[in-house]
């Protein structure tokens, strides 16, 4: 691991108007839906093996015959690069997707909807398959077999739209709706699920829940009266016919125990729930990881959705997978890895929380844009006022950002084997200010600040880093209100809970080190080496 860094994202960003590329088997539809959805928006639709014909001077078959499939998709990157600029909607080729570079680069730049159908409609639709190169005598047996290798990667989408029984026009009425949408993929093959960030977002539960489960619902929220989120959810669940088991927890660090998650166990099972029931979170990131670790584990796993309702569930704990519950020796050592069907981040259910508990969350929207790229921070650095303020377009903006940070990683290594430790940058040493004030005296996101500077602390020590990007670190965190007093609270009790951090190995500790954005590394470190470095004065 020592020396991995992760560079920039090297996204695109978001053109102000989003192109859409329409993805799935041949026969799907995807031409005839292109150009409805091209007349909706007021755009161009054009069709990539047209485009593949073009620049390669033969028809798809002479290239497939001539040159191989290898070529062929040669050709297809090199029309993707070259699209004309007023093309608004692309109908991909069948097999465009299966290249993972070319899918992750896809859904960063705009919304990649899946048209399919079953096997058995594509062929009538095609027919004998003249003109098409991977159909034999047999076009439904060979649809069937493209069906099933290519599910995981056509699965990678903002959406995936079934059009054996729908009209065209209601085809592009549904990927207008996801283009307006604009969620953010997760992209794990067929545990794929989407973020969806903005305003009222949390209204789709109802929505969300039947699309993901036939049977009862169980909502699990925290326990503060103020807040009016989980009566939205109850009502939004009824109304779609998923009037939901109610499990009411206490949503503090203290109460971050199995004694929890035993209570969404018991209340789902006295209701004899059966494996179509799925557990939903509405609350911050304690009952987020109580909810999905309940989840994991309840008749050995049922479907998951989360309503994170802090700024830092948004950002962090809801999104990944990652569940679980603290133990005396430290925080989240025992849990698993479990995503959700769904995500909803609606930042109009930050308006109930309290302001010191907001600008905490920031913390681990600095984390993520250090980690993304120059950009990011730039980002933060115009938005600081902003965002301290509370503004929702800059808060969507921020949670957005982070967001697609995380499932970009989170595709590139799900279970933290390697460049997902990446997104422990400040937790190490945060987490160790917490777990010695008993999970009472200090926010997560208050530790993580301190955290960071911490890490940047260690970079500087070791040769690493440079004093000019503590500066800018430390400045950035103090613009937006959180803590940058390390040296007052850091003390050996802290220091000492390092070596309970999940990423030890043995007197030595995968610390991860801060450098310029978007070059962060990972280094192997002993324990006593990393104590030093934070105990000089």
């Amino acid at each position: 691991m020592t020396g991995e860094f992760v560079t920039g994202s090297g996204r695109a960003r978001m053109l102000p108007i989003v192109r859409v590329y329409l993805s799935g088997p041949m026969g799907a539809g995807k031409s005839t839906v292109a150009a409805a959805v091209a007349e909706q928006l007021g755009t161009r639709a054009l069709d990539l093996d047209d485009r593949v014909e073009q620049l390669a001077g033969r028809s798809i078959p002479e290239i497939f015959a001539e040159r191989g499939e290898n070529a062929f998709r040669a050709y297809e990157k090199e029309a993707l690069k070259t699209l004309p600029s007023d093309v608004g909607v692309v109908s991909l080729g069948g097999g465009t997707v299966v290249d993972d570079d070319t899918r992750q680069m896809l859904l960063r730049e705009g919304i990649v909807v899946t048209l399919t159908a079953d096997a058995a409609a594509l062929a009538a639709r095609v027919g004998k398959g003249e003109g098409r190169p991977l159909l034999g005598n047999d076009p439904q047996g060979d649809l069937k077999r493209i069906l099933e290798a290519r599910g995981p990667a056509y699965a990678e989408a903002h959406a995936v739209i079934d059009t054996g029984t729908l009209e065209a026009e209601e085809i592009a009425a549904e990927v207008v709706a996801v283009r307006n949408r604009s969620p953010i993929v997760v992209p794990l093959g067929l545990r794929t699920y989407c973020v969806e960030v903005g305003r009222g977002t949390r209204h789709r539960v109802g929505i969300r829940a039947n699309e993901h489960s036939e049977g009862d619902a169980i909502l699990v929220f925290d326990g503060q009266d103020d807040r009016p989120w989980p009566a939205d959810a109850i009502r939004d669940l009824t109304l779609a016919g998923k009037p939901p088991i109610e499990v009411k927890l206490p949503g503090d660090e203290a109460h971050k125990t199995v004694a929890s998650v035993e209570q969404v166990w018991d209340t789902a099972l006295d209701a004899e729930v059966d494996r179509r029931a799925i557990v939903i979170g509405v609350g911050g990131g304690v009952v987020g990881d109580l909810t999905g670790f309940a989840a994991s584990t309840l008749l050995r796993g049922v479907a998951l959705g989360q309503i994170p309702t802090t700024l830092l569930a948004m950002v962090d704990s809801s999104v990944g997978g990652k569940t679980g519950f603290n133990r005396p020796r430290g925080k989240n050592l025992v849990g698993t890895f479990y995503q959700p069907k769904f995500v909803l981040c609606d930042v109009e259910t930050l308006s109930t929380l309290p302001n010191e508990e907001r600008i905490a969350g920031l913390a681990e929207v600095v984390k993520s844009a250090w980690l993304d790229c120059e950009e990011s921070v730039a980002m933060l650095e115009r938005d600081a006022e902003a965002l301290m303020n509370g503004d929702a377009d800059a808060t969507i903006r921020a949670v957005r950002m982070s967001i697609l940070l995380k499932s970009r990683i989170v595709h590139e290594d799900e279970r933290e084997s390697g460049r997902r430790m990446l997104l422990n940058l400040g937790h190490t040493v945060g987490h160790g200010l917490e777990a010695a004030s008993d999970y009472r005296g200090i926010r997560h996101g208050e530790g993580v600040a301190l955290g960071m500077i911490a890490a940047m602390r260690v970079a500087a020590r070791l040769g690493r880093g440079r004093r000019e990007e503590t500066v800018r670190l430390t400045r950035l965190l103090g613009r937006l209100g959180l803590p940058t007093d390390l040296d007052q609270r850091l003390n050996n009790r802290a220091l000492g809970f390092i070596g309970a951090d999940k990423k030890r190995r043995g007197d030595s500790i995968y610390f991860v080190i801060p450098r310029l954005p978007g070059e962060t590394m990972i280094e192997l470190l002993g324990l006593d080496e990393v104590r030093g470095a934070l105990g000089e004065s």
